[in-house]
C-alpha cells in the first residue's frame, strides 16, 4: 500500500483546525437576538429591547392625523399609540424603557423593520397579504375605508364615475391594488393611477385639475385636504365618495417569525383596551370633535383570555 506524505497529513490537519475554529468564531460572533429558523431569521426583540432599555419605533411624519409634525412638534394617532404602548411595555419588560423614534416613510416602513433598523413601524400601514409576506403585525389597532377624494360640483360622485378616469395615489401605497381589483370585480373600465410622493403634492394636484381624484386612506386625505385650507364635506370645495373601495385595518409592524414580541404588543394593546386609555386617545382623533370622525361602531379589540 502506497504511504501519504506526512507533510500531507498535516496540511489536511491544519485546514480541518482552521476551519473549525473559524466556524467557531463565526457562530460566537453571531448575536444572540437572532436565531435560524429554516430560511429565514427569527429575533427575539424582547430581549433586545430589554437588555438595552431602549426601543426604536419607526413612526410616519408626513400624513394627518396618524403621525405629522405640528408647528414642528410631532403629533398624530400612531405617535400617542406608540407612546401608550411603550408605556405599558415597560410592565411587561420590567423596567423603564427610553422611546426613541426614527422617522419612516411609504417606502422604508416595512423594509426597516425587516433589517432590524426600527422594533416596530406605526405608520398608518394596512395590514395587508402582500405585507405578511415580509413582515408580521399585531393585532389592528385603527380601522378606515378608501374612497375617493374630488373636486366638488354640488353633485354626489359615485365610485363608477370615476372608470377609466385619472387618480392619484401616495407612492408605495396598496391602494393601486385595491383599487384596481375593485374596479375590476365591477366591471368597470380601470382607474389611470398617477403616483404622487406625497399627499398633499396629490390633492394640490387635484385642486389644480391635473387628475380628476385622488385617493387613500380616508382618514388621511380628509385630514390634509383640510390642514392645506379646503374644506371637505357640504359646501367644501372637496368631497369623498361615500362608498368605500376597500377597507383598512392599521397594524404594528414587527419583525417576521418573532412571536414573542408581537404577543406581548398585542397584550400591551389589549391592556390600553381594557382601560379605556384605547378610547380616549381614540375619540381625540377621529371622535365626533375631529376633522374626519371614524365611529368605532362594530370595530374592537378582542382581548385574549388569561390562564
Amino acid at each position: 500500500m502506497k504511504k501519504t506524505p506526512l507533510i500531507v497529513v498535516v496540511t489536511a490537519v491544519a485546514f480541518l483546525f482552521v476551519g473549525y475554529y473559524a466556524g467557531r468564531r463565526t457562530l460566537a460572533s453571531t448575536p444572540t437576538s437572532t436565531v435560524a429558523t429554516g430560511h429565514r431569521i427569527a429575533r427575539d426583540t424582547f430581549d433586545q429591547v430589554k437588555n438595552e432599555g431602549r426601543v426604536i419605533v419607526g413612526i410616519g411624519q408626513e400624513a394627518a392625523p396618524f403621525g405629522y409634525r405640528d408647528n414642528g412638534e410631532l403629533v398624530g394617532y400612531d405617535v400617542d399609540i406608540a407612546r401608550a404602548v411603550v408605556k405599558r411595555l415597560e410592565v411587561y419588560i420590567g423596567r423603564k424603557i427610553s422611546l426613541e423614534f426614527k422617522p419612516v416613510s411609504d417606502e422604508t416602513r416595512i423594509s426597516w423593520v425587516q433589517s432590524g433598523e426600527v422594533h416596530m413601524s406605526l405608520c398608518h400601514t394596512n395590514i395587508t397579504r402582500k405585507r405578511l409576506a415580509n413582515v408580521d403585525f399585531t393585532v389592528p389597532y385603527g380601522w378606515d375605508g378608501k374612497g375617493v377624494l374630488y373636486r366638488n360640483a354640488g353633485v354626489k360622485r359615485d365610485l363608477a364615475e370615476f372608470a377609466g378616469k385619472s387618480i392619484g395615489i401616495k407612492r408605495s401605497s396598496s391602494s393601486e391594488g385595491e383599487i384596481n381589483a375593485y374596479f375590476t370585480a365591477q366591471g368597470w373600465a380601470l382607474p389611470v393611477l398617477k403616483q404622487f410622493d406625497n399627499h398633499a403634492v396629490g390633492i394640490q394636484a387635484l385642486m389644480d385639475g391635473q387628475i380628476d381624484g385622488f385617493t387613500d386612506d380616508n382618514s388621511i386625505i380628509i385630514n390634509t385636504a383640510m390642514l392645506a385650507g379646503h374644506k371637505v364635506g357640504p359646501g367644501g370645495v372637496l368631497a369623498v365618495t361615500d362608498t368605500p373601495y376597500s377597507p383598512t385595518f392599521f397594524g404594528i409592524g414587527v419583525p417576521e417569525n418573532d412571536s414573542k414580541w408581537r404577543d406581548t404588543l398585542n397584550y400591551c394593546l389589549h391592556d390600553l383596551w381594557l382601560s379605556g386609555e384605547f378610547q380616549t386617545i381614540y375619540d381625540k382623533w377621529f371622535g365626533p370633535k375631529s376633522m374626519c370622525p371614524i365611529p368605532l361602531k362594530d370595530h374592537k379589540m378582542e382581548p385574549f383570555v388569561q390562564g
